[in-house]
């Protein structure tokens, strides 16, 4: 594996967001939105902002491909990608884009670099804020210039878990979840992009990010652009996650679900704790 230089890449991720995504936020026309499924825009943004990305991360480490999540969006044959021998990068060109298409500025850029399906760097970018969070495999994770350590080490009354508007509805649900009174505090999580960071310790982080630290994440959809990237800051900074089976993470999987928490333990309690909803779902889906 060839050696990567997070900084180099982040700026490349930098320019790209300056150029094709801030000067498009707010300033969107009718005709830079398209709908990919209900509820589910693209903009000129995104669609710009991978095609430059890949430009670029294809100039600096050559033979490497990518697998973006608007190309996949036209071929999905491009998943196979993931079982190359080559290095492979993974680019949200924006994740948020709801949020993007309605002003709101909790949207990023992601990236993960894989090398036979493992992650081995991953960047999350905040264009608004100018902030980006990296890490690289064994040197921890990164933001500002210091390093950065999971801001939960265990579950008490104050412990925050951010899940998805659809599992929150699951989980209020008490023909689905028995309303345990010893329930962690739940809310719903902006984008992905915004979730991941706030697992970390320190200040806010990210442009109108809420402050308040959260200590586990639960998705039931997990594509690889919208978590291949923070899965691996969490497992460079010491956390524990697999998907709903307890298995590892599989990009090629995208419904298997994915918690995450600080440790194996907490990891394991969590996964007690939300069996009936994951029951429901699996059951559930498609």
């Amino acid at each position: 594996m060839p050696h990567i230089d997070l900084t180099a890449v982040d700026q490349i991720i930098r320019e790209v967001a300056a150029v094709e995504i801030m000067p498009r936020f707010r300033k969107l026309a009718a005709g830079d939105i398209e709908m990919k499924g209900v509820n589910d825009p693209v903009t000129i943004a995104d669609k710009e902002s991978e095609r430059k990305l890949t430009e670029r991360f294809h100039a600096y480490l050559p033979g490497s491909v990518v697998v973006g999540e608007e190309t996949f969006a036209g071929d999905k044959s491009v998943m196979a990608r993931l079982d190359s021998d080559q290095s492979v990068w993974i680019i949200d060109p924006i994740d948020g884009t709801r949020n993007f298409v309605a002003g709101k500025p909790e949207f990023a850029v992601m990236v993960a670099l894989i090398n036979r399906r493992k992650a081995v760097a991953s960047w999350i970018h905040d264009p608004n804020s100018d902030d980006t969070i990296m890490a690289e495999q064994g040197a921890g994770v990164w933001l500002r210039g210091k390093k950065l350590k999971l801001a939960a080490t265990g579950l008490s009354a104050e412990t925050v878990g951010l899940v998805g508007a659809r599992v929150k509805k699951l989980i209020s649900d008490p023909s689905v979840m028995p309303q345990d009174p010893a329930m962690p505090k739940i809310e719903i999580g902006s984008c992905a992009g915004f979730d991941y960071p706030r697992l970390f310790s320190g200040e806010a982080t990210f442009a109108e990010a809420p402050t308040a630290r959260a200590s586990f994440l639960l998705y039931r959809h997990t594509n690889a652009w919208d978590h291949a990237p923070g899965m691996f800051l969490h497992q460079e900074a010491g956390g524990y996650n697999a998907d709903w089976a307890g298995q590892p993470y599989d990009m090629q999987k995208p419904r298997a679900g994915l918690l995450y928490a600080p440790t194996r333990e907490i990891w394991e309690r969590l996964h007690s704790l939300f069996q009936p909803l994951m029951a429901h779902a699996t059951q559930k889906a498609p």
